[in-house]
């Protein structure tokens, strides 16, 4: 999508499942076992690491039913946990195939927008954030999810190797406290819009505006470079943080779950 297009159109439900679902490939596109599947309205990318958070399905409009159970009994024929999102646009019939099937609903997940407003850096101001490269800011991120999420450390270095930290179509930001690691996002690139991705901060260093100033600086130096929208998928931890950015919600996925997920 060429940053003409994606400042032109709205982004309403449908643009943002089609967001959703390239930001994911990009977000675990590096990982060591990555695999993909597509069919209309159903995007399938996995790391298959034995993590829920990091295989993902998305479901849309014009998802076929009978494609929608091939692809979920496939996943939980191999033993591997994994997420599916269903929008609204899929319609509420899915929801049923997904208990039908043994999957658990886990947690409503707002999908928020914030549109071209000005921002300035808030938050804690001993925070440095600096976009990170390389392997050890690659282990110093993956130590921060595997805090935040309960994650195993050597998955997450798997999933989002040092690679991913050079790929074009994203960046990761750390933020740093007298020069420790303690938080981390990752924002994926779409024309003149922006996802915001596995934001995280070390369960020690909670609740004391990091994430604040993580996540407004990263976002002040997208805008820098030409971003314009941002768009998320807020968990209950988050909400409050991303509503106070002025993110506004779209539109509420509903996130179901083969094995346990960190998002509720």
């Amino acid at each position: 999508m060429n940053s003409v297009n994606a400042a032109s159109k709205a982004l309403s439900e449908a643009v943002l499942r089609r967001l959703t679902n390239d930001a994911i490939t990009t977000f675990l596109g590096e990982a060591a076992q990555y695999e993909a599947a597509a069919r209309p309205g159903l995007q399938l990318a996995l790391s298959n690491e034995p993590v829920a958070d990091m295989n993902m399905l998305v479901v849309g409009a014009g998802a076929d039913h009978d494609h929608f159970r091939d692809i979920v009994s496939s996943c939980l024929e191999r033993n591997l946990p994994f997420l599916v999102m269903i929008y609204p646009e899929a319609g509420g019939a899915f929801d049923d195939f997904a208990t039908d099937l043994g999957l658990v609903y886990a947690v409503d997940w707002p999908i928020m927008v914030r549109d071209d407003l000005p921002l300035e850096p808030s938050g804690n101001p001993d925070v440095e954030v600096v976009r990170a490269s390389g392997a050890e800011d690659a282990v110093a991120s993956a130590d921060v999810m595997a805090s935040a999420y309960s994650m195993p450390k050597d998955s997450v270095l798997r999933a989002l190797p040092a690679s991913f930290f050079d790929t074009p179509g994203a960046d990761v930001y750390v933020a740093r406290i007298n020069g420790e690691v303690v938080g981390s996002v990752t924002m994926t690139y779409h024309g003149e819009t922006c996802g915001i991705w596995a934001m995280g901060t070390d369960t020690a260093r909670q609740r004391s505006g990091i994430g604040l100033r993580l996540l407004s600086t990263a976002m002040v130096q997208a805008r820098n470079s030409g971003t314009r929208r941002f768009f998320l998928g807020a968990t209950p931890a988050g909400y409050r943080l991303y509503e106070g950015l002025g993110f506004v919600t779209v539109c509420t996925a509903g996130v179901w779950v083969s094995g346990e997920t960190h998002q509720a």
